[in-house]
């Protein structure tokens, strides 16, 4: 649970969202299919294995161990995850074709997305019409079901199909045994309103009874929005990646929505955020991708100060912060630069265990802003000390 003490939002959210009812949230983790797909990934089954553990670890509910019929060795990966012990239900991927599931069910799995392409600029695409399609996913969620696999239907670009083919093409998958659907938002189109309105009709046409899935991306920057604007309508699942690794824009991004549900929206989600930072350094190991040291929840410099008015009030982190830091499990720290005040020169003393008197603090700022104009950029602790040194 969040120590609510260090989470410094104010109260203007708690006045705009009285008497809302929460929702639960829980996470279906695709890292290891749908992030596979950002162009130059590639896993190999002991790094996908690794994975699994890793996203295991955050407490998510359900793992996408991945496609089977990509490769032997994501076969390989598949089967080794499904043996692996973890707390979270693992899900295979398979489209709706009989070969596809039957590779899914060789492999003992249980669980199984099965997709088909339901948008019509999808299907012109594939060249498929409608009623061939629609027979697809007849046959192929039967075939699953007959053998003991519980199906979610995952209408691929549902966001841009017609209303009315997707209400049929959704009953009829629940009809010959799916068990659960996903809203697919495949180009990352869909305005958190209309992510909104979909969960909804959906639940209209479905009932209540059925789980709905939310699949996400970002193309837009709103896949954040639109998964929390799904769980507020009624979607039982979030898919997403660590980081939201995928391709194009990339997908939704589990630590960054679960933050912002547990932080903002009091929402408990069972992820453990005090992993998540580790979590993300590793998975960008393996895939070889860099962040922007500003991006939410991971960001190298969300905890940083360089700017000398921010500085100055770094004693009271509230001031400037969100969040407390412990809640990421991540230190705070002061850097050295252009924008740098006498609070910074202070601070990074103390920090060193450097004597620095206030008496050379001016001189001491002046050398900083030197260096840093002359670099373009920070100051190392060594040059730091160096500086002091000069002066002492």
């Amino acid at each position: 649970m969040i120590d609510r003490t260090k989470v410094w939002s104010g109260t203007l959210n708690e006045v705009a969202l009285a008497g809302r009812s929460k929702r639960a949230a829980k996470f279906y983790d695709t890292t290891l299919r749908d992030g596979e797909q950002a162009v130059g990934a590639a896993f190999d089954p002991e790094q996908k294995l690794e994975i699994a553990r890793m996203v295991d670890g955050l407490g998510v509910g359900r793992i996408e161990a991945g496609f089977p019929r990509v490769s032997d060795e994501d076969k390989e990966a598949i089967r080794a995850i499904a043996k692996a012990g973890l707390k979270a239900e693992v899900w295979g991927f398979s489209r709706a074709l009989v070969d596809d599931v039957a590779a899914v069910i060789d492999l003992g799995l249980k669980y199984c997305v099965i997709e088909a392409p339901i948008s019509d600029p999808k299907l012109a695409a594939l060249e498929v019409t409608r009623e061939k399609v629609l027979e697809r996913i007849k046959t192929a969620v039967k075939f699953a079901t007959e053998n003991g696999i519980h199906v979610c239907f995952f209408g691929v670009d549902s966001t841009r199909a017609d209303l009315g083919f997707f209400e049929h093409v959704y009953k009829t998958a629940l009809d010959v045994g799916a068990k659960e659907i996903a809203v697919v938002d495949t180009l990352g189109i869909a305005t958190p309103e209309a992510v909104t309105f979909l969960i909804g009709k959906s639940r209209e046409w479905v009932g209540e009874s059925v789980p709905i899935h939310y699949h996400g991306h970002n193309d837009f920057g709103l896949a954040t929005a639109s998964a929390v604007a799904a769980i507020d309508a009624g979607a039982a699942w979030i898919h997403g990646t660590v980081d939201g690794i995928g391709e194009r824009g990339g997908n939704a991004n589990i630590p960054e929505i679960a933050l912002a549900l547990e932080l903002l929206y009091g929402i408990d989600t069972g992820l453990d955020l005090t992993k998540v930072r580790k979590a993300s350094e590793r998975l960008r190991q393996i895939a070889r991708y860099g962040l922007e040291p500003w991006k939410p929840v991971v960001g190298e410099n969300l905890f940083v100060r360089e700017t000398g008015a921010v500085a100055a009030q770094f004693h009271l982190p509230h001031a400037i912060e969100p969040y407390a830091a412990s809640l990421l499990d991540t230190p705070r720290g002061i850097v050295l630069g252009k924008k740098s005040g006498a609070a910074s020169i202070t601070l990074k003393g103390e920090e060193l265990g450097l004597k620095v008197g206030d008496d050379k603090v001016p001189v001491l700022l002046a050398e900083v802003k030197k260096l840093a104009l002359q670099k373009r950029g920070l100051l190392t602790d060594a040059e730091f000390v160096e500086i002091v040194k000069r002066h002492g």
